[in-house]
């Protein structure tokens, strides 16, 4: 299941929001989540995870300096090859034992690039991806690439990142129409103050309001996110009490892992049941 976390703007909490739900997700779940991105970044999801130092860390076993390792050495690989029996595993970080993975960075090659080799291997770089995983989660860039629109059709559901800006909103739903019926809205750095609450937001453009979610800022969590520390923030407190100043903020991001994860398990049956019906399966 493939699951795509997008925006139509920039700075709208995407890689910050899937950090959070990734990890919130196999907390609740048990799952295998897989997460990676489709462009090159240096504030990337292998910092939230693990820390600079270590994001840049990988697996040496079949890697040289022109592939890279990580997300390009395996695109590389598949990009420039007609075998097919690659292995996931040694272009892949554990984050959390047995659950949740990362395909980190090699920033060896230019992003443009990196970005046409990976959508012209997009379909068995999936096919990998779909065998290793119960639930994939792709943080896209929102400048709409050639793989970013690729990914967003493939995708089971899209997680939109949005703000209170009604700019922003109406592009969205203007410009994006044919993303509405997949669509999981998160309403990132959320105040209750704005006159655009969910409730309004779901009513000024006819969209359900059980499908959008608040996710407030952290000024905590912000801070955390460059420095390896997603996981063990999450974590400790995960069941914080109400009146923890983090509460609010943990129990949005709970709220989306929750949303998201049953929207998949939705879909997955519903895949299931109409091959049944075909033979099969």
């Amino acid at each position: 299941m493939k699951v795509a976390f997008w925006s139509n703007a920039r700075q709208c909490g995407v890689s910050s929001n899937l950090a959070a739900i990734s990890v919130a997700s196999v907390i609740r779940f048990p799952y295998k989540i897989l997460a990676f991105e489709n462009h090159l970044c240096p504030n990337n999801l292998g910092c939230a995870y693990l820390g600079r130092g270590k994001a840049d860390m990988i697996a040496e076993v079949g890697t040289n300096y022109y592939e890279g390792g990580g997300s390009e050495g395996l695109i590389r690989r598949i990009y420039r090859s007609t075998k097919s029996n690659y292995y996931l595993e040694p272009y892949l970080n554990e984050v959390i034992d047995k659950h949740l993975y990362y395909m980190p960075q090699g920033h060896v090659i230019h992003s443009d690039l990196f970005d046409y080799e990976f959508n012209l291997s997009i379909e068995p770089f999936f096919n990998l991806v779909d065998k290793f995983s119960d639930i994939t989660f792709i943080d896209t860039a929102s400048s709409n690439s050639l793989s970013t629109k690729t990914i967003i059709e493939e995708a089971d559901l899209i997680v939109v990142n949005l703000y209170q800006d009604k700019r922003i909103l109406d592009d969205f739903f203007s410009g994006y129409s044919s993303y509405i019926s997949k669509a999981i809205i998160l309403i990132s750095k959320y105040s209750s103050n704005s006159l655009l609450s969910i409730k309004r937001i779901s009513k000024m453009y006819d969209f359900p309001m059980e499908r959008i979610l608040p996710i407030p800022y952290n000024e905590i969590y912000e801070s955390l996110f460059t420095r390896g520390r997603v996981v063990d923030f999450i974590s400790s407190h995960y069941n914080c009490p109400r009146e923890d100043p983090n509460h609010f903020f943990i129990r949005s991001v709970k709220k989306a892992a929750y949303l998201i994860v049953k929207g998949a398990e939705l879909i997955h049956k519903q895949n299931k049941k109409e091959l049944q019906e075909c033979g099969m399966s």
